[in-house]
């Protein structure tokens, strides 16, 4: 670190993980550290997962028993458990399993592992927006507050007219209209 970046590694906070010493053989200690790590993201993932098969098994029989809308929405919400299962492992247990075992391969590569912390912090803002996206009444809400966010900015951006400023079809003086917005089909 002193040679990369000019700093001394005992004066920062920080875990490096270095699997061998100069000698190349293996560092125990430190192959322990990897296995609890191992251990501790593996316990994580196998509850998610263990939970996720029981609830699809359980709510497959009980959901014919729902209304149709319900069954709509739970199938909706049930999508929605199963991205939000993905994107963890996506942006948290792939870049962390990357961190931890890059070390043991021994390779001399300089790897930017700040572009896979940085997947760290998309979960948060993407496990809410999966859900506002999948499940039907939310995105209506969403589309229909843009849009009256949007026909606010048109009438603000809209410029007046002597003939007839309430009609947004009517003409200017070249006798075309002025701006007319149209919403693609929902």
């Amino acid at each position: 670190m002193i040679e990369k970046y000019g700093v001394d590694f005992s004066e920062i906070a920080g875990q490096a993980q270095v699997a061998y010493d100069e000698n190349g053989s293996l560092r125990w200690w430190n192959l322990c550290n990897t296995i609890n790590n191992t251990a501790i993201l593996f316990f994580h993932f196998s509850v998610i997962t263990y939970c996720t098969i029981r609830m699809c098994i359980e709510m497959e029989a009980k959901i014919q028993l729902l209304s149709r809308s319900l069954r709509t929405l739970h199938r909706q919400f049930f999508k929605t458990l199963v991205l939000q299962i993905v994107t963890p492992t996506v942006t948290l247990f792939f870049p962390i399993s990357v961190i931890i075992y890059l070390p043991l391969f021994d390779m001399e590569i300089d790897l930017p592992t700040g572009v896979l912390l940085c997947a760290f912090t998309l979960y948060p803002a993407l496990d809410s927006t999966i859900v506002m996206f999948v499940v039907k009444d939310y995105r209506m809400a969403i589309k229909n507050s843009f849009r009256n966010w949007l026909d606010k900015i048109y009438q603000f951006l809209r410029p007046a007219d002597s003939h007839n400023s309430a009609d947004p079809t009517s003409t200017g003086h070249s006798g075309q209209p002025l701006a007319v917005l149209r919403y693609p089909p929902l």
